[in-house]
């Protein structure tokens, strides 16, 4: 059985931007790798989209590495063919395990935007600039967060480094049936055929 993980999107104010949940793949002891089905609700901080929640169209992996400066959503459409991929630059990251319920992360507002024909483009600098001006926190991560940023939008391009072990196609959306064991064969292999995918 899957462990189930509450996923929670923070701004540096303390208020939760998005929070979601998924079910934790038992991959890798290096990182955690968390699975949102199609149809996963989704909520979202009241008054910024509308509606204020929503239910996924599209299956997700999303990975968070200890420590690290950013984290990274994959959406997969249906047939499991690669949709779009989202790369939160964020403060840096507790140590989750495997077993971790609850996964919160801060945002820092600037983004990697993988499109479904893989390119790759960054946003919102000028929140960051807004932000950074309110929040000392922000400023205080500006030269790590940009090097985050330029480093993830570099092995975006290229699917490289930490994107390395993200599979371009989801190879099914039944993990819940499968062994660990059958789960980590299947990720291996679907990470195997990444340059088939692209």
């Amino acid at each position: 059985m899957l462990v189930q993980a509450d996923i929670y999107k923070m701004l540096v104010n303390g208020d939760a931007w998005g929070e979601w949940s998924g079910y934790q793949l038992p991959v890798s002891d290096q990182y955690v790798t968390i699975w949102a089905p199609r149809g996963t609700k989704r909520h979202w901080k009241p008054h910024k989209w509308k509606p204020d929640f929503f239910f996924s169209e599209k299956h997700s992996l999303s990975y968070f590495w200890p420590g690290a400066w950013y984290t990274i959503h994959i959406g997969y459409f249906e047939d499991g063919s690669f949709s779009d991929g989202y790369c939160d630059i964020i403060l840096p990251t507790p140590d989750y395990s495997g077993t971790s319920r609850e996964l919160v992360y801060t945002d820092l507002y600037i983004d990697a935007v993988i499109r479904e024909d893989g390119s790759v483009y960054t946003k919102d600098q000028a929140v960051f600039d807004r932000a950074a001006l309110r929040f000392p926190i922000v400023e205080e991560s500006r030269q790590k967060a940009f090097e985050a940023l330029e480093w993830v939008e570099e092995h975006a391009r290229h699917w490289s480094g930490p994107f390395a072990i993200i599979p371009r196609h989801l190879p099914r959306t039944d993990w819940e049936k499968l062994s660990p064991e059958k789960i980590r064969a299947e990720m291996r292999a679907a990470v195997a055929g990444n340059q088939e995918a692209r």
